[in-house]
């Protein structure tokens, strides 16, 4: 079992990697997305702080869904890998402590909600000509 630690702990930051580059790639791909909206808003009267807001918002939504769905996936997840390592000689179970899931959900917290503050403070870069041209 001492020869699988390392094994762990690699998976682990790994893990971690994956959620930062995952987060912030899907946020700025919303981002993305959502530039002429925001444009239009903008158009339309409102403030950068209000735009901030919305894109707050809901990137704060996908968060909690994408949490919310993840905990039963990961633990799913775990059953089938440790299942890997399961032989005649050894039986092992998933385990999941409360700190384990409590340092993973404030690692994804943390990193959604730093790729939100990086993502909405381009808001204010919009260039509000070439986001609405080919407006149809």
């Amino acid at each position: 079992m001492d020869s699988l630690d390392s094994v762990f702990t690699l998976i682990k930051t790994f893990a971690i990697i994956l959620a930062v580059v995952v987060l912030y790639n899907l946020g700025a791909l919303s981002f993305t997305e959502r530039v002429r909206d925001y444009a239009t808003l903008r158009v339309l009267g409102f403030h950068h702080g209000e735009l901030r807001s919305l894109a707050s918002r809901e990137n704060i939504t996908t968060t909690l869904i994408g949490w919310l769905a993840g905990i039963p996936a990961g633990w799913w997840f775990l059953g089938q890998y440790v299942g890997l390592f399961s032989t005649d000689r050894a039986s092992y179970l998933p385990s999941i402590s409360t700190a384990s899931l409590a340092i993973a959900s404030a690692i994804t917290i943390v990193f959604a909600m730093t790729a939100t503050l990086l993502l909405t403070r381009r808001i204010k870069g919009i260039d509000m000509t070439s986001a609405l041209k080919g407006v149809e």
